[in-house]
C-alpha cells in the first residue's frame, strides 16, 4: 500500500510547531509567568510600604530610595523596550509600577498654603553632627547668619556643647548625656538670647539613644522634643518601628508640639507615617521633602531626607506651622542640615507651657 504525503501548510516549514498546539501555549505561559514575576518584583522593590513589609530589611532600604529606584527602573525599562520591542508584555507592568511609585512621591514636592497670620517667628537649625565630627565653627556661623533661635544637634555631647558655647556668646547650651558619654549618644540643644527663658531636660524612656524635651521662653505653650532614632540596620531594625511609634506621644498630644532631629526614616516608610500621624512634616509642607539629608556624599536628589522638623498645632489651630525649609551643606557631617522657619502660636494661645530643668 502506498502512502500519500501531505504538503506543508502555507506559512509553515516542515517540522514547525502547530500554532494551536502545546508549543505556543507553553510559550505564552512562560511569557505570562515572566510578566507576573517582574510585576511582583517591581512592587516589592518600589512599593513595599503598601504591602506592610517595609519594616524589615531590605525593604526598609528600598522604601527610603523609592524615587531614585523608580526613576532608574523607568530609564532602564524604556531603554530595554526600545532595544527589544517584543518584550513589551514583560516590561509594561514594571513601567506602570514605576510610574505609580513616582506619583506617590511627587506630591511632597508641592508646597502647602502658607500658615495663617499672627504669632511669633521661630527659626530652628537641625544637624546630625556625625558623632561630634561636624565643624562647630560652621554650625555657629550658620546659626548666627540665619538668625536661628534654636539649634538641635543629634550625635553631639559635652565636647560639642563646650565648643558651641565658646562660639555663641550669650546663648544657652545643654546636652542630655554626661561629659563621659560618647558624642554619638547625646543631643546638644542651644538657644539664642532672643529665645528667652528656654529650658531642657533629658527624657528617659525605651529608646536606644536618649531624647530631650525643650520648653519655655519663645516656645510658649509648644513642647519641642529633640530626637535621635535608631537606624534601620540589622542590629537595630527590631527597635526602629517602635521608636517611631513613640512619636505619637507628641503628634497625638492635645497641646502644640514639635519633633526635631534625625528620625532615620522618611514619609515613604509606613512606620514613619503611623508614628507621626497628627504632625506636619516641614519638608512635605514646604515642598522640600525630596531634598536628601543623608548621605551628604550623595547628590541631593539621590539622598533621602531622614532629618525632620515636625509640628503639631494647638487645638485651636494657632500653631506652630512651618513656613520655609532650607537644606544646608555643613562640613564634617555625613548629614545635611535643616534650617526651618516656623510660625508659633500667638502668646496665650494653646495649652499651658511646661517648664523643665536644664540638662548638663
Amino acid at each position: 500500500m502506498s502512502t500519500t504525503e501531505r504538503p506543508p501548510l502555507p506559512g509553515r516549514s516542515p517540522g514547525s510547531a502547530d500554532p494551536s498546539g502545546g508549543g505556543t501555549r507553553t510559550g505564552r505561559t512562560r511569557h505570562l509567568l515572566g510578566a507576573a514575576v517582574a510585576l511582583v518584583l517591581a512592587v516589592l522593590v518600589l512599593l513595599p510600604d503598601l504591602l506592610g513589609i517595609d519594616r524589615v530589611l531590605p525593604f526598609a532600604v528600598f522604601a527610603a530610595l523609592r524615587l531614585p529606584l523608580a526613576v532608574a527602573t523607568w530609564v532602564v525599562g524604556v531603554g530595554l523596550l526600545a532595544l527589544r520591542p517584543r518584550w513589551w508584555p514583560l516590561l509594561t507592568p514594571v513601567l506602570a509600577v514605576a510610574v505609580l511609585a513616582v506619583a506617590v512621591v511627587i506630591p511632597r514636592a508641592i508646597p502647602d498654603p502658607g500658615p495663617p497670620p499672627g504669632g511669633a517667628d521661630l527659626t530652628v537649625l537641625e544637624l546630625n553632627s556625625f558623632e561630634g565630627h561636624a565643624d562647630p565653627r560652621a554650625i555657629a556661623a550658620a546659626a548666627l547668619g540665619a538668625g536661628a533661635d534654636l539649634v538641635v544637634l543629634p550625635e553631639a555631647g559635652d565636647r560639642m556643647r563646650r565648643a558651641l558655647s565658646g562660639l555663641l556668646p550669650g546663648w544657652r547650651t545643654w546636652t542630655n548625656v554626661p561629659a563621659s558619654a560618647a558624642e554619638v549618644r547625646g543631643i546638644v540643644v542651644a538657644s539664642s538670647p532672643r529665645a528667652g527663658d528656654v529650658t531642657a531636660r533629658r527624657l528617659d524612656g525605651d529608646t536606644r539613644y536618649p531624647w530631650a524635651e525643650v520648653t519655655g521662653g519663645l516656645l510658649g505653650a509648644t513642647r519641642l522634643v529633640a530626637v535621635h532614632l535608631v537606624s534601620p540596620v540589622p542590629q537595630w531594625i527590631a527597635y526602629w518601628p517602635g521608636e517611631l511609634a513613640m512619636l505619637q506621644r507628641w503628634c497625638a498630644a492635645p497641646g502644640p508640639a514639635m519633633v526635631v532631629g534625625d528620625l532615620n526614616a522618611s514619609p515613604d516608610h509606613s512606620a514613619f507615617r503611623a508614628g507621626t500621624a497628627g504632625c506636619t512634616d516641614a519638608g512635605t509642607a514646604t515642598g522640600g521633602s525630596l531634598v536628601g539629608t543623608w548621605n551628604s556624599a550623595a547628590p541631593r536628589w539621590l539622598a533621602t531626607q531622614i532629618d525632620h522638623v515636625l509640628t503639631r498645632p494647638a487645638p485651636d489651630g494657632s500653631g506652630p506651622y512651618p513656613r520655609t525649609l532650607q537644606v544646608l551643606d555643613l562640613p564634617g557631617s555625613d548629614h545635611r542640615g535643616l534650617l526651618v522657619r516656623l510660625r508659633l502660636a500667638p502668646v496665650g494661645a494653646g495649652s499651658p507651657g511646661v517648664h523643665t530643668a536644664p540638662v548638663g
